[in-house]
């Protein structure tokens, strides 16, 4: 209800509760110090000094303790920059110790992967080196093979030669003259 009054007002659209009896009326009256003020006439100055400002009492006043309270909390937000500071250079100096293990587990690697390399390297000379006596041996024993089946011959003419001396001892007589059928050829 008041704010279309007072837009009225401000149009200059006159009301009908205009004056003393409208509710939204105010009496405002000025309190001065001196009387003579209140009269319409304008006092001197008694002193040349400008009266200071005083804050307005219904002002809010910031306790103490909420001054040492930030000043706490900004003393705990340096000590933890502090500790970032801190805990960063800590990670550094760990990552060049990593780093230099690193580094170090590299190098063991590589001699390591090196020594496997030679080491691999000799077996397949020891392995192509058993091979080639492998093949020497079986072409000996290839050689052998051959003089053994003539070994085989001879042993089957022995034993012939063996049965036809057994057979002409037989013809043979006590005293030993031939026989009636003479020598016997031997076949060799």
């Amino acid at each position: 209800m008041q704010a279309p009054a007072f837009k009225e007002k401000k149009r200059g659209v006159p009301t009908k509760n205009q004056g003393a009896h409208d509710p939204d009326y105010e009496n405002i009256t000025l309190a001065f110090k001196n009387q003579d003020q209140a009269k319409g006439g304008h006092s001197r100055p008694t002193s040349r000094v400008p009266s200071q400002c005083r804050p307005p009492s219904d002002s809010i006043q910031i306790p103490c303790w909420l001054y040492r309270a930030i000043l706490s909390v900004y003393a705990l937000l340096a000590l933890a920059f502090i500790l970032c500071i801190i805990l960063s250079a800590f990670i550094l100096v760990k990552n060049s110790e990593m780093s230099k293990e690193l580094v170090d587990l590299k190098r063991d690697l590589w001699n390591v992967s090196n020594s496997m390399q030679t080491c691999e390297e000799r077996q397949k000379e020891g392995c192509k080196s058993i091979k080639e006596s492998i093949k020497g041996v079986r072409s000996k024993v290839e050689k052998l093979e051959t003089p053994l089946a003539d070994i085989k011959n001879i042993e089957t003419k022995v034993q012939r030669i063996l049965e036809v001396l057994e057979e002409m001892s037989g013809k043979l007589g006590p005293q030993g003259e031939v026989a009636e059928g003479g020598w016997v050829g031997l076949l060799i």
